[in-house]
């Protein structure tokens, strides 16, 4: 039997998700951090929509001036 490795960072979510669920140790940390996530997501989109600006505009606009 083969022990399951941590996913890459090329995993796919469901490789990803399928490691988290087979660590109980780990769901802690993973929440909080999906939690830290969807809260920056969140304040993202609350930014944009403040400023009048679609998201897609702003991200755009991001790569345009990191180019």
């Amino acid at each position: 039997m083969t022990r399951a490795r941590k996913p890459g960072p090329n995993a796919t979510l469901r490789e990803a998700l399928i490691y988290v669920l087979r660590h109980p140790g780990i769901w802690p940390g993973f929440a909080a951090l999906l939690v830290r996530h969807v809260a920056g997501k969140v304040r993202f989109h609350l930014l944009c929509w403040r400023a009048g600006y679609r998201v897609s505009t702003v991200r755009r606009l991001a790569r345009e001036e990191g180019r």
